[in-house]
């Protein structure tokens, strides 16, 4: 039987109507971990890649709801899909609870974004996610282009985490060579600070060097997800992908998650893509085609009414 239990987040009275934000559990949570739970999030961005590879990845790691957000700041709606209504602001963890999705799938409010990720940061630090990882697009204009590549842009302290994750790899391959005795006196040699307890989920040799070249920003509700990890200090990540405005883009989704499979150190994690390159392939090809009558309709010439549904057309894949 469903559990059910709220977490308050905050309100404001100034209008005389209490806004509230809440997260709403609907599934037993202690089967999630208590030291390596990472969350991964993804949003409606451009190409609907953040939005696409998320359920994706709820699909194939046979995940399953276990609490939505409710909240005065989000646009009232429910999403239907599998044959089900459900709330467009969603979590879902797998069976072997080290891994949770955040799915968000209607508008917040701007003036409410901070209030429902303070109650989202609440909820993550209540049940030990140790790292966050954000799926999302880089908005470009027209058809990407084929050789893309995305891009991993971590915070310090996930850096930090995936180097101590090494040092800790190291130090235990040591000391299965060296036996119990000589474990014992390489104790003596460490002060206990230099162990760890909590490693990084993720292989920091994954990011590439020019990530660290990059001056961009982030903004929207995935922006705002990684400015409230870094200010309550949980390591962050985003994986990026160049990906248009306005077009589904299953191709830069699957790219999206294969840069997750490298950067991802639990092989049990990894997702295969072939089905999301097929999708996206498809309708590449059918863009393509399209873009392509587009061009052959103005080159044969056209005025007046003609002309302005081109043009309208042409707004749409901007």
């Amino acid at each position: 039987m469903n559990s059910f239990s709220t977490t308050y987040s905050g309100d404001d009275i100034t209008s005389g109507t209490p806004i509230s934000t809440k997260i709403i559990t609907i599934a037993d949570l202690n089967n999630l971990k208590k030291d390596k739970t990472i969350l991964i999030a993804g949003f409606p961005g451009p190409g609907l890649v953040g939005s696409i590879s998320t359920s994706y990845i709820i699909d194939k790691l046979e995940m399953y709801q276990i609490a939505f957000v409710e909240s005065h700041y989000i646009s009232p709606g429910v999403i239907f899909i599998d044959g089900k209504l459900r709330h467009p602001f969603r979590l879902y963890a797998n069976k072997q609870g080290n891994v949770c999705v955040l799915v968000c799938e209607a508008p917040i409010m701007m003036d409410g974004t901070h209030f429902v990720l303070d109650a989202v940061m609440d909820w993550a630090i209540k049940n030990s996610i140790e790292e966050v990882m954000v799926l999302d697009g880089i908005p470009v204009q027209g058809i990407p282009d084929s050789d893309r590549k995305s891009v991993i842009l971590a915070s310090e302290n996930m850096e930090q985490n995936s180097i101590k994750e090494l040092e800790v790899s190291e130090q235990q391959g040591i000391e299965e060579q060296q036996g119990i005795e000589e474990q014992q006196g390489i104790e003596e040699q460490h002060p206990p600070d230099h162990k760890i307890n909590h490693q990084s989920n993720f292989n920091r040799s994954a990011i590439e060097d020019s990530s660290k070249k990059y001056t961009t920003f982030i903004g929207g509700i995935a922006g705002g997800l990684l400015s409230a990890c870094l200010s309550y200090q949980i390591p962050c990540a985003a994986i990026l992908i160049p990906s248009s405005s306005g077009i589904p883009d299953p191709e830069g989704a699957s790219l999206l998650i294969e840069t997750f499979n490298n950067f991802i150190n639990d092989d049990k994690l990894k997702i295969e893509t072939t089905q999301l390159k097929e999708q996206g392939q498809k309708l590449k090809k059918q863009l393509e085609q399209i873009i392509k009558s587009e061009q052959e309709q103005r080159a044969a010439g056209g005025s007046g009414q003609e002309e302005g549904n081109i043009s309208s057309h042409r707004y749409m894949y901007g």
